[in-house]
């Protein structure tokens, strides 16, 4: 007997096909805001949870009007005393700037995004941890973001004639202008 005229195989009874239920639409489900989140949500602040690493820290991203007043709160009311690292990630069609702090007193690291588009800049975290200042160099350097406030935003690694930003994916190494070994 054929698969199709076995009334018992569920696949292939009428009945079956018209009671199968239809998938709904699956949406992404909110990731709650952890602690840090909710302390500043509490002073104003709108951050977007994205969730935790696998020890439990939490990253979240700002506005850009946000981002150092956040920093200020995080510093003053949690203790977050340490910046490890300021980098950028170029995402194509955007860029973003994400700090990682870490709290002595807690023993806890928490990551700070902003996306940056084209024309927009970056609030420099220097006044609030100093340093900053060389690591948001670096990101400018590479990959272009540039920081306002910052007290000496200048090339870091490469020589100051240097044309373009070298970790942009927009990057042309073909460039006539670059010169690699007449330096």
């Amino acid at each position: 007997m054929s698969e199709s005229a076995n009334p018992s195989n569920p696949i292939s009874s009428p009945a079956a096909s018209a009671e199968a239920p239809v998938p709904e639409a699956t949406t992404t489900p909110e990731i709650p805001q952890g602690p840090l989140g909710q302390l500043l949500q509490s002073k104003g602040f709108h951050p977007t949870a994205l969730g935790k690493d696998a020890l439990g820290n939490e990253s979240m991203s700002f506005a850009l009007t946000e981002l150092l007043g956040a920093a200020q709160v995080l510093k003053d009311e949690a203790s977050f005393d340490l910046l490890l690292s300021v980098s950028g990630v170029d995402m194509k069609t955007h860029r973003e700037s994400v700090a990682h702090v870490f709290s002595l007193a807690t023993n806890t690291t928490v990551a700070l995004k902003v996306q940056v588009d084209e024309a927009e800049e970056c609030p420099s975290l220097v006044s609030v941890w100093p340093a900053a200042n060389w690591h948001e160099r670096e990101s400018y350097d590479l990959m272009g973001i540039i920081y306002c406030g910052h007290p000496d935003l200048r090339r870091i690694l490469m020589p100051v004639d240097w044309v373009g930003h070298p970790l942009r994916k927009d990057y042309n190494e073909e460039d006539p202008r670059l010169v690699w070994n007449r330096r």
